[in-house]
């Protein structure tokens, strides 16, 4: 496979998007072929609604969707989820924007998206943040709560960082960001300007 160049570990500005096919929750398979010459993408990869953190910021994002979508752009969610948990999960939830499987991970490493082992102290850490999280939204936001299959199947591997991109209409790369694997992620504010950057 050829090499792509990066920044942060992620594919950098100016880079050609990576072409992919997934289930979405919603129903039919999407391909990022899809939207070229129709609509920008926001492409998001994240652990998916089973993280209390990607819940959080799922709600960030609905509440911005119809401004992004008013700059002909659409929201695409890559997660660890199998189809059938994804089904489940909109069943529970509001999903606004198409949420994607991909519970082999296949495609977070064409977009530099790396994965590690984490010892048993991070692992603690991590769980122990997630499930303050967890407590938290249930107590204070009325949050249901959401099975933790994912991370019985990928045991101690765990995302390096989430990463985002926004992809222009001809399928090239225009913003990247990558931040660690709880959280720091853009502000709608900063997608709107980078999307209003791109014009139509």
């Amino acid at each position: 496979m050829e090499q792509k160049e990066t920044t942060n570990g992620v594919l950098k500005v100016g880079a050609p998007a990576p072409n992919f096919r997934l289930v979405s929750a919603q129903g039919p398979e999407i391909t990022l072929e899809d939207y070229r010459g129709q609509r920008k993408v926001i492409l998001w990869f994240s652990l998916g609604l089973f993280c209390p953190f990607c819940r959080r910021y799922m709600a960030q994002l609905r509440l911005g969707y119809r401004e992004i979508q008013e700059r002909d752009s659409e929201i695409l969610q890559v997660t660890w989820s199998t189809p059938e948990e994804a089904r489940l999960y909109f069943q529970q939830y509001q999903l606004l924007f198409p949420y994607l499987c991909d519970p082999e991970r296949a495609v977070y490493p064409l977009y530099g998206v790396s994965m590690i082992h984490v010892g048993a102290w991070t692992s603690a850490v991590h769980a122990a943040a997630g499930m303050t999280a967890v407590i938290s939204d249930r107590l204070f936001r009325g949050e249901k709560m959401i099975s933790t299959a994912p991370f019985k199947r990928y045991g101690s591997t765990y995302m390096k960082q989430q990463a985002v991109f926004i992809i222009d209409k001809s399928g090239i790369i225009r913003y990247a960001h990558a931040s660690n694997s709880l959280g720091g992620l853009p502000s709608n504010a900063e997608y709107l300007r980078q999307l209003d950057s791109l014009g139509q």
